[in-house]
């Protein structure tokens, strides 16, 4: 998809119930940014390279929150 990010990571929540849990996962599917260990939250974006693209690049402008 060409983005602008290192990596993605795809989380079966039906398998990793620790992780839905951490996160706070209520709606699947979910999209979050976490970045060098700082957790910027969920994303809401269309599936395409400009909408996820521009999401991400938003969320990095935001004070980080902790880690669930």
């Amino acid at each position: 998809m060409g983005l602008a990010i290192d990596r993605l990571c795809w989380v079966d929540a039906g398998e990793n119930g620790g992780l839905v849990q951490r996160y706070g996962v209520f709606h699947l599917p979910g999209l979050f940014l976490v970045r060098d260990g700082q957790f910027f939250g969920a994303l809401q974006s269309r599936l395409s390279r400009f909408e996820l693209d521009s999401a991400v690049r938003h969320a990095l402008v935001l004070e980080p929150d902790e880690l669930p």
